[in-house]
């Protein structure tokens, strides 16, 4: 998705293994799709950075999910 001009460049960034530009969105959801938290990084943030992140805010905020 293409990023607004207004939006600020420390926001936006580059991914060239999936050729994105811009931003990345993360979406954690439960097994019946129900969402559970959202993150938006530039695009130059890896995915498994991003994804250990945001799911270690999941099991702060969800004291039941379990990280193995």
């Amino acid at each position: 998705m293409k990023a607004d001009a207004v939006v600020g460049s420390d926001s936006r960034g580059f991914d060239g293994g999936k050729l994105v530009n811009g931003r990345k969105r993360h979406v954690v959801v439960d097994t019946l799709g129900l969402l559970l938290a959202v993150m938006v990084t530039a695009a130059n943030i890896g995915d498994r950075a991003a994804t250990q992140v945001l799911l270690a805010q999941v099991a702060a905020a969800h004291h039941r999910l379990a990280l193995v």
